[in-house]
């Protein structure tokens, strides 16, 4: 009797642990599903945004190429520079992996840097060049391109042909196009293709309008093959996390690269360009989810200053930034002695999550940077300061070489000071006095830049 009874609790109980185990099942999945569901809701809104921000950006554009006014230019073109920000920002946050995307990137960030410049050219009422109007009929067509991919993306989510999760079961980064109409395959060919022309545009503080040199002067003759190039990069990844690495061959750009695409062991994806003479990483970026946010600037320049430093970037120093989406970008400019070198500069991204370096570019660095013979100032610092308006109060002085418009580098005195409530940086050539440059330093609650 006592066997029997024993044998009947033991059916019930594992009836009872079957039940518990449904039950869990069940409640896992339904909250598998409202986290899947999350996540599409808020991939939807980044992309849709995205096609948005485009739309506004190609109409703009437009706008750019027939306006006479340097009014209307002037916030013309601080729209495009935002709306363009604002693209890269929803860009970002898509689970799209496809060389296709990085490419989008770059030219949706020298789009912005570009017309930040251009507008602060307009407010300071200088036309528009020949090549300035080339460069935004260039930058139309590759976003009306652009935009057209997107679009068609957007029928497809649209009408229910292609859903998120399509999209990124996808273990490989070139398998997107595959999963997507024949309109945008051919729309990402030819972004692919096309998008590679833009390599100088890129603003860093305010000498943007500095065009890189077409002999890159920061870059040994020694001619790196595949093989050494890939060694390369294992310098700024951990071979050991590397799943899948995929070469694009070399790059036909102002500085030729080899291109790679590498898939990481946590699904996210690392993008990286490594130059074929010197074999110097002149770009990457690693595209991930971004936790919440938890360091401060100050914890952010230290990390990026760390990684410089331990990648041969020695003796730089932090100029402006910007802080967006718990990542925060900074430009740094070399420091030779005590004289800042603008046209040496590149930017690091640093994930405010953890403090790791998601980005670098460092094209205008390896374009400009090369020892320098720096002249002794024909006039001191004193007589410089007295070339000033007198409603300046000064807070910062110094010695900064400065790009021009013809490729060429001036010795300058740095003045940092204020008038009223806004703050101003001057800058006087230290061979002859003149005034040459003057920029407004602009406090954002994202980060300082200059107009």
């Amino acid at each position: 009797m006592s066997s029997k009874v024993n044998s009947l609790n033991g059916y019930r109980l594992a009836f009872l642990l079957i039940i518990i185990l449904g039950l869990l099942c069940v409640f896992w999945k339904l909250k598998n599903d409202e986290v899947v569901q999350t996540l599409e809701s808020s991939y939807s809104r980044a992309f849709f945004e995205l096609v948005d921000y485009l739309d506004n950006v190609e109409t703009l554009l437009a706008k750019a190429q027939i306006s006479g006014s340097s009014e209307f230019a002037a916030k013309n073109f601080t729209d495009i520079w935002r709306k363009a920000d604002l693209a890269q920002s929803s860009l970002s946050q898509i689970p799209i992996t496809h060389v296709t995307l990085e490419n989008a990137m770059k030219f949706l960030n020298q789009l912005s840097d570009y017309s930040y410049s251009l507008s602060r050219k307009a407010i300071e009422n200088e036309g528009l060049s020949e090549e300035d109007l080339n460069n935004i009929r260039d930058f139309y067509d590759k976003c009306k391109t652009l935009n057209e991919t997107f679009r068609s993306l957007a029928n497809d989510m649209n009408s229910g042909s292609l859903s998120w999760s399509e999209l990124t079961e996808s273990s490989k980064p070139n398998e997107l196009a595959q999963e997507v109409s024949n309109v945008s395959q051919e729309s990402f060919s030819q972004i692919e293709e096309n998008m590679q022309d833009y390599e100088g545009l890129i603003y860093d503080g305010p000498f943007s309008e500095h065009m890189t040199s077409t002999e890159p002067l920061g870059l040994s003759d020694e001619v790196f093959s595949r093989e050494m190039a890939e060694e390369k990069v294992y310098e700024y990844i951990d071979k050991d996390k590397i799943r899948e690495i995929k070469y694009n061959g070399i790059v036909e750009s102002t500085i030729r690269v080899h291109s790679f695409d590498i898939e990481l062991d946590d699904g996210s994806f690392f993008y990286i360009d490594v130059t074929e003479n010197g074999g110097e990483v002149l770009w990457f970026m690693h595209k991930r989810d971004i936790g919440e946010e938890k360091l401060i600037f100050e914890e952010a320049k230290a990390k990026a200053l760390e990684f410089l430093d331990k990648h041969g970037f020695k003796s730089m120093k932090e100029t402006y930034y910007i802080s967006e989406n718990a990542m925060v970008t900074i430009n740094f400019a070399y420091l030779d002695g005590d004289v800042v070198c603008y046209p040496d500069l590149l930017k690091v991204k640093v994930a405010l999550d953890d403090g790791s370096i998601i980005g670098l570019e460092a094209q205008s660095y390896f374009s400009s940077h090369h020892e320098r013979n720096i002249e002794m100032p024909s006039i001191s610092i004193e007589e410089a300061r007295e070339k000033l308006n007198s409603n300046i109060e000064i807070f910062s002085e110094g010695m900064a070489i400065i790009p021009t418009d013809w490729k060429t580098e001036l010795l300058t005195y740095e003045f940092k000071g204020r008038v009223d409530e806004n703050d101003f940086i001057v800058y006087v050539n230290a061979m002859t006095g003149k005034e040459e440059k003057i920029f407004m330093i602009v406090e954002t609650p994202n980060g300082v830049l200059t107009v």
